[in-house]
């Protein structure tokens, strides 16, 4: 039960500072020590990629709706 408990605060934790658990996985993913640096790195290439596309596609669909479509 005490387990259950320290993970229960640790959750609680990582979302009061997204800042620090940020900063503490880059540090992890730098040092390429973990079993998880290949998620890691994953993980910001696809939410770079998500940001550029949905920054790309809201220039689309504004174009594409200030033309009338056409």
């Amino acid at each position: 039960m005490t387990h259950l408990q320290e993970k229960a605060k640790e959750i609680v934790h990582t979302v009061e500072h997204p800042v620090e658990v940020a900063k503490a996985l880059e540090h992890e993913a730098e040092v390429g020590r973990s079993a998880r640096t290949p998620l890691i790195a994953l993980t910001g290439v696809t939410l770079f990629v998500f940001a550029i596309l949905a920054v790309m596609l809201a220039i689309v669909m504004t174009l594409y709706f200030v033309y009338g479509g056409k």
